[in-house]
């Protein structure tokens, strides 16, 4: 019989070590081999003590025999006296063959009077004491010291379930918070690589945009100015000393003289020459559009903004940033542009950080900034930062000695490119010598280009030049006399028209306003009294 129950015992220890490697529910494995052993034995009860060190309870945590359980789980018991305090305190087994002779046996309700036998055998792994593991006998004797080993030995093994869950629970916990890291960090990557397409995108368009504004005059505007009159040359070497400066230059003169070739030529010859040149036309864009692309605008700072955009002046940092057509300004941009200026910062649009900027301004304009100053419509302290040095570009009707160089130039090298080359007669070019270009260097440009495309032989004739240019005086000083009574209605009214032309310098949209018509019927008139001023 004795053999018998050992092997009971040893069986069970290799069932328990089973169970220890397939079940990871610690609560399922208490129950399943207190159970497994109350099966095999039918011991009066058997129960699982786990040790709070907060609180030095032992805690109910498993149990199996009693019918009716006399604690329930989680029933708490204080360290302080009883075989399972002795076993805590000693950490080592107790065998009591005994309990009515036993001091220390604590009797926790009436049915404890049946206990006539008992064995406690500490749970441990690596020293550190984590509960007890107690089996009660209703015999006298119930147990020897092969069952004290046996339940060490399960014992062990709970210990080193407990510790495998631990590890299990800790592990599962690592996963979980893992997992979740790699979930977040992945939607991070997902929405910055979304951001970085979107910026890849728009920095494209940029970059694009910026060509256009930077390297917009490819052909003609990219060279030096053409001439040899003295008014030229002079401006040219007051130009030449004052490059290598970073002093503020506002170039000044009519429509169509060159002034940006000025202010390139003003950067090629600076320092700065190798760092970007930027130039902005500042009567082109509404003052709410101006400003972002010149100082730029975060995320979200207005509706549109959808991407962070680098402004102009920031892309000219180290360089030149030419604001063409200055006089054009209103009043709110004024103020940031002399902040700027002042400051050497500037804030983007919805920006809170001030960013530090390192440009050289040059200015151009065909207003009478004096003026406009006077007249309350330019800032006085603005124009007093942008005009340190003030160049004033003469007009081609002051240098005309210059207008074969010019025309020569434009004959050779066409905008559109594709035509063959033409020359042109000494009576051809004693026209346009003798014409005042109020449009200047551009209007000239224009109608070169005009009569290349248009004139049928290899040299340009006097006759393929148009009509108010071989005769100006038919627009200007012999028209006639609108005092006289005599004059036919038709007369008067082609009269009036080409005196409002002439006043307006051939600007027919402004004539027209002026003459309280509409563009098309300007046209109309002029096709009907005088067809050669209709440009083809």
């Amino acid at each position: 019989m004795r053999d018998d129950k050992r092997a009971i015992q040893l069986k069970i220890v290799n069932e328990v070590a089973e169970l220890i490697l397939s079940t990871l529910d610690l609560k399922k494995l208490y129950d399943e081999v207190l159970h497994k052993i109350q099966q095999k034995f039918e011991y009066f009860h058997l129960s699982f003590w786990l040790l709070d060190r907060k609180t030095n309870n032992l805690v109910l945590t498993a149990h199996a025999g009693y019918e009716e359980p006399k604690v329930q789980i989680g029933y708490r018991l204080p360290v302080n006296n009883g075989i399972l305090s002795w076993v805590v305190q000693n950490q080592k087994s107790r065998l009591v063959p005994n309990t009515s002779l036993e001091p220390d046996f604590v009797k926790l309700s009436p049915e404890s009077a049946k206990i006539k036998s008992e064995v406690a055998s500490p749970v441990k792994l690596h020293e550190q004491f984590i509960g007890v593991l107690d089996i009660e006998s209703e015999n006298l004797a119930g147990f020897d010291d092969f069952d004290v080993l046996v339940l060490e030995t399960i014992a062990n093994q709970f210990a080193i379930a407990i510790h495998n869950a631990h590890l299990y629970e800790e592990i599962k916990s690592f996963n979980s918070v893992l997992n979740q890291k790699v979930r977040e960090k992945t939607e991070e990557l997902r929405v910055a690589h979304q951001k970085i397409l979107e910026q890849k995108r728009d920095l494209k368009k940029e970059n694009q945009n910026l060509k256009t504004i930077i390297s917009s005059h490819q052909n003609y505007n990219d060279t030096d100015p053409v001439g040899e009159s003295k008014a030229l040359q002079s401006l040219l070497n007051m130009v030449d000393k004052i490059a290598p400066t970073n002093a503020t230059a506002l170039i000044q003169g009519e429509s169509g003289t060159g002034k940006e070739l000025i202010a390139k030529r003003l950067h090629e010859r600076s320092h700065r020459t190798k760092k970007p040149y930027v130039t902005i036309n500042c009567g082109a864009l509404q003052e709410t559009l101006l400003e972002s692309e010149l100082f730029g605008h975060e995320k979200g700072s207005f509706t549109g903004a959808h991407v962070q955009k680098i402004g102009l002046a920031e892309t000219a940092d180290g360089g030149t940033l030419f604001l063409d057509e200055i006089g054009e300004l209103g009043a709110g941009i004024q103020a940031k542009i002399l902040r700027f200026l002042q400051e050497g910062e500037i804030y983007r649009v919805g920006g809170k950080k001030a960013l530090k900027i390192d440009v050289r301004i040059i200015s151009a304009t065909n207003k009478d900034l004096e003026k406009e100053v006077k007249e309350g419509h330019f800032r006085e302290d603005l124009y007093y930062r942008i005009n340190t040095i003030t160049l004033r570009i003469p007009p081609l009707r002051k240098r005309k000695e210059d207008i074969p160089l010019l025309v020569n130039y434009f004959l050779k090298n066409s905008k559109y490119g594709g035509m063959t080359h033409k020359s042109i007669s000494t009576e051809a070019m004693e026209l346009l010598q003798e014409y005042d270009w109020p449009g200047n260097i551009r209007e000239l440009q224009n109608v070169i280009e005009r009569i290349k495309i248009l004139a049928e032989g290899d040299m340009i004739a006097p006759d393929d030049i148009r009509y108010n240019i071989q005769f100006p005086v038919r627009t200007k000083a012999h028209l006639p006399d609108m005092t006289s009574s005599t004059l036919p209605l038709e007369e008067l009214e082609r009269t009036h028209i080409l005196r409002t032309l002439d006043f307006y310098k051939g600007n027919k949209t402004k004539a027209a306003h002026a003459l309280g018509i509409t563009i098309k019927t300007l046209y109309n008139k002029l096709h009907k009294y005088h067809p050669d001023l209709v440009e083809h």
